[in-house]
């Protein structure tokens, strides 16, 4: 009953936490990226800085990395630049008057050298983090103009790709038409200024009050949706930080609800923004959603999965995200929910299912010389090699299940080339049969078939079937392949 009890107040608390905008963005800044800590490190030697040498193909998505300053000395040494399309240099603060001011280390010669010779493109991204200087700097047609002129100089001066606009905590009155005109008037400055120029922005999980966000998607090229800070130094309960489903507001509300007008029009203006970060409370116990008695800081992946192999990974089911505890004294617990690969793929496999633009990553660098989340990506955004594409097509061609996600019906298709003895079965994500849909010989042809959740079988005390991923195999012969689908109640 108590833990009933903590899950309610849990749900119910998940609103009032998120009530207000909080800027992980600004959070970290402050946290990692003071100056006396980096003083030591010195501003790169200027080089000459080379164009974008061609753009990518060989990547089905868009995959956008803030990379961070505070981060940048040790992550350039791991950066995936075959898995990249965009990095985002972060930061490049704006003041109320429009002036911007450069990072540490600028300029990072190496990292926008290297990404350019790889075809990733390289983006400015500028900050403010005061409502009132955000709105000094918005109704002042000078301080545009001086921003505006101030940005497209950096761009022409680096070589650089593009701009994002991280600006956040506005004044609930300042997000709707006057930002969104704001975001127009940039986007036809640098457009008319510097042809491909990219233009994005930085934006919420949650419209909690004033967001336009078609109208923004259309002032722009796209936006970058920071799909985290769903729990953090505010919470009264632990829980997780970009939770995939469950409670009031989750990644898959964010989508599917709060950007439902742009997904209807043009999913593809939308990147969905997911944590290498996570967050560490003190607690009275070891219960998952249990109660917070204070905040420590957030947390870096890089530290996360090692911490997690020593005290023990635990995974909450219904939000779909890894968490670990350890107890320090008696009556004192820590409890740490972070994200790790299972759960960003399963993120990115949402995307994919919404056709969005692409995904990307606050921060580049915290998952430092790892290979976990980089797999990730490899595993579910890497084009499938042309040449075996066409081989499997020869004979068999399974198709994306439709729709996706479903509730509670979903139609599987597939078309052969040659009669075979097929089988089609689902499987959850640990591997464990589901159902059996086909288990028979077939003619060459098209088929189709319906997984419908409502008809699965069931053992006498087995519950329905959890919202979340779920895999469907075809195999024929020596043919075998297998897809994703995700189902939400």
């Amino acid at each position: 009953m108590r833990f009933l009890l903590i899950i309610f107040a849990f749900l119910i608390l998940q609103v009032k936490c998120l009530s207000q905008p909080h800027s992980i963005h600004k959070a970290d800044k402050e946290t990692y990226g003071h100056l006396s800590e980096i003083k030591s490190l010195k501003a790169e030697t200027v080089q000459e800085i080379i164009p974008l040498r061609f753009e990518k193909s060989e990547l089905t998505e868009s995959v956008f990395g803030y990379l961070p300053y505070w981060e940048y000395p040790t992550a350039k040494n791991y950066l995936r630049y075959d898995l990249l399309t965009h990095i985002a240099l972060f930061d490049f603060a704006a003041d109320s008057l429009g002036n911007v001011f450069n990072p540490p280390y600028w300029p990072w010669t190496d990292v926008i050298n290297k990404a350019h010779e790889n075809g990733v493109k390289v983006i400015l991204s500028t900050t403010n983090f005061e409502a009132s200087q955000m709105r000094q700097l918005l109704n002042s047609d000078s301080a545009k103009q001086n921003l505006f002129l101030n940005l497209k100089n950096k761009v022409e001066a680096y070589k650089l790709d593009g701009v994002n606009i991280d600006f956040e905590e506005y004044y609930s009155a300042d997000r709707g038409d006057l930002l969104n005109n704001f975001m127009k008037q940039l986007t036809d400055s640098l457009h008319a200024a510097i042809p491909n120029c990219e233009v994005s922005f930085a934006g919420p999980a949650v419209n909690w009050s004033g967001w336009k966000l078609a109208g923004l998607a259309n002032a722009c090229d796209y936006i970058f949706i920071m799909g985290y800070a769903f729990a953090g130094s505010w919470s009264d309960y632990t829980g997780s930080n970009a939770p995939l489903l469950g409670g009031t507001y989750n990644i898959t509300n964010t989508i599917t609800k709060q950007y439902a007008d742009v997904i209807k029009t043009n999913p593809k203006k939308l990147i969905l923004g997911v944590p290498y970060y996570g967050n560490k409370w003190t607690t009275r116990s070891s219960t998952p959603h249990d109660s917070t008695i204070s905040y420590g800081k957030t947390t870096r992946f890089r530290d996360d999965v090692t911490a997690s192999q020593t005290y023990g990974l635990l995974w909450e089911n219904t939000e779909k995200t890894p968490w670990y505890r350890w107890k320090l004294n008696d009556t004192t617990w820590y409890q740490v929910w972070f994200d790790n690969d299972t759960s960003l793929g399963m993120k990115y496999d949402l995307a994919k299912a919404n056709n969005l633009k692409g995904i990307g990553m606050w921060a580049l660098g915290y998952d430092g010389s790892r290979t976990e989340l980089w797999d990730a990506i490899e595993k579910h955004v890497v084009e499938v090699d042309a040449a075996e594409s066409e081989i499997v097509a020869d004979k068999f061609i399974l198709s994306q299940n439709y729709p996706n996600p479903f509730n509670p019906e979903t139609i599987i298709s597939w078309q052969s080339a040659v009669g075979s003895y097929v089988t089609l079965k689902v499987f959850d994500v640990l591997g464990n049969e589901i159902a059996t849909l086909v288990n028979e010989e077939k003619p060459e042809g098209v088929f189709k078939v319906e997984f419908n959740v409502k008809t699965v079988r069931h053992g006498r005390n087995a519950p329905s079937l959890s919202s979340g991923l779920y895999f469907y195999q075809l195999r024929a012969g020596e043919f075998t392949q297998t897809k994703k689908m995700l189902y939400l109640k």
